[in-house]
């Protein structure tokens, strides 16, 4: 089923500027800007407005970047689960600023809680890792699968509930077999096989287990590296760890089937964890013979959170809040940097993923390096070890 072409909705910029409410910005990447706001139209709910940053001086790179901020509207808009920020809204000015509005979802991004308050133990992450799949289950088991192709800490929200909810579909694709993939990856969660353009949907399931390792160590993975948590931190659960090994193998082959192999794995280990956990029985029937129904809704096991709310108890009360606007409005200020922002200003974290992806095309100084090596040649794997490695 091919995704129906998006429409603009024709809405002066005005009437649309007039609804929301710029509060704050809430950060910036390589391309676009995200802005706290309030929807006047629905009593000045908290939302996000996603601004895709102008490139006038790289008219490819911005014909790219417009192509992607399209497919993520037309992505979020099929989608409707828990796990995953709700889209409210798109609008396109009249000279060709994109704006896309999501919910807006309390809490903080996995990635600033192990930077601010350490790793998660075994049970967190277990826990984290069986939502993780239910939602990737939702999306893989779809008419025509979507890879999300971007997991990884900072893109997974941890809501004071002990939700976890994805954000940013800016990369996510529908799956077509035997048709190439825009080169897109994060160096340490992308698996070999995308840094050639062809993920598949146990790509996400390396993204995933390389992310596991990072939430139970506090370590970031290294590129193109099999993830072992066990070997420097003993406390983590053996099972656990064969389980990341497993899903960071470097053949796709070698890794779980799919995300609901890898959920039934965890709840295993959650029992090893808690012996009085009953584990459901869909997952103690042979995955072959059992009639799986696609993911629609809530979460199997919305109780499963024992382990996060442990580690909660540790940490400081208002851990999960982000910080409120410092000035009561800022709505001038703010809406003349959603107008005009300065791309200089801006680091191009995805254009320095895809020189680092292919070091042997782009990178002058690896190519220099190379050619004083003495060495035998290199194989194409090598030379990405090495360079990551420098």
């Amino acid at each position: 089923m091919q995704v129906p072409e998006l429409k603009l909705v024709i809405q002066s910029s005005a009437d649309w500027f007039q609804r929301y409410r710029f509060c704050q910005p809430l950060g910036q990447g390589g391309m676009g800007v995200i802005y706290l706001a309030e929807d006047k139209a629905q009593g000045n709910i908290q939302c996000v407005v996603k601004q895709l940053i102008s490139k006038p001086s790289n008219p490819d790179e911005q014909f790219e970047a417009e192509r992607l901020f399209k497919r993520e509207v037309e992505i979020l808009r099929q989608l409707d689960h828990s796990g995953i920020v709700r889209f409210s809204d798109f609008h396109v000015t009249d000279d060709g600023k994109y704006f896309l509005v999501m919910d807006y979802v309390p809490g903080k991004n996995l990635d600033s809680i192990v930077q601010n308050y350490g790793p998660f133990g075994s049970e967190a992450t277990v826990e984290i890792g069986i939502q993780c799949c239910e939602v990737l289950e939702y999306l893989h088991e779809r008419d025509q699968p979507i890879i999300y192709r971007d997991l990884k800490p900072s893109n997974l929200m941890l809501t004071p509930e002990g939700q976890i909810v994805f954000i940013d579909f800016g990369i996510a694709r529908m799956f077509m077999p035997k048709q190439a993939a825009t080169r897109v990856v994060t160096a340490g969660y992308s698996p070999p096989e995308q840094y050639f353009g062809r993920p598949e949907t146990r790509s996400d399931l390396y993204a995933l287990g390389a992310t596991l390792g990072h939430l139970c160590t506090g370590v970031r993975p290294k590129p193109l590296t099999v993830s072992a948590p066990g070997i420097t931190h003993p406390e983590v659960v053996p099972e656990l760890d064969d389980l990341i090994r497993r899903m960071t193998a470097h053949n796709p082959e070698d890794r779980p089937f799919s995300a609901r192999e890898v959920r039934y794995e965890l709840y295993k280990i959650y029992h090893s964890i808690h012996p009085d956990f009953e584990i459901p029985e869909e997952a103690l029937v042979p995955l072959q013979a059992a009639v799986a129904p696609k993911k629609e809704g809530p979460p199997t096991n919305p109780n499963l959170r024992s382990g996060l709310h442990s580690d909660s108890s540790k940490r400081p009360a208002n851990w999960l809040e982000r910080e409120q606007p410092k000035e009561d409005d800022i709505q001038k200020v703010t809406r003349k940097d959603a107008e005009r922002v300065n791309p200089a200003d801006v680091q191009h974290a995805r254009r320095t993923s895809e020189r680092l992806a292919r070091p042997d095309a782009r990178d002058s100084n690896y190519r220099r390096r190379n050619s004083q090596s003495q060495q035998a040649p290199q194989t194409f794997w090598d030379k990405l070890r090495q360079f990551f490695n420098k």
